[in-house]
């Protein structure tokens, strides 16, 4: 799964955890909701680390169509 499908998927969990959240918090059921909420901060952690990675793989992609990369390998062979 690349990391599209990854952001993608903790979207759709997100969205269906703040549905559920409101649900219970609507029915009474705090302690459910709460601990739903709880679910629904890991997926935020998690999405923010999944566009972080994206981010870091599209200058990763930057860097090596201006062949920037291939110059910081062989600079550090030359070095070793």
């Amino acid at each position: 799964m690349n990391i599209d499908e990854q952001i993608e998927r903790e979207l759709i969990r997100i969205d269906d955890l703040t549905d559920v959240i409101k649900l219970h918090a609507k029915a009474g059921r705090i302690n459910i909701a709460k601990q739903l909420g709880r679910d629904l901060h890991n997926s935020l952690n998690q999405l923010e680390i999944l566009h972080r990675q994206k981010g870091l793989w599209s200058s990763v992609e930057t860097l090596n169509s201006q062949g920037t990369l291939q110059k910081a390998v062989d600079e550090y062979a030359h070095q070793a």
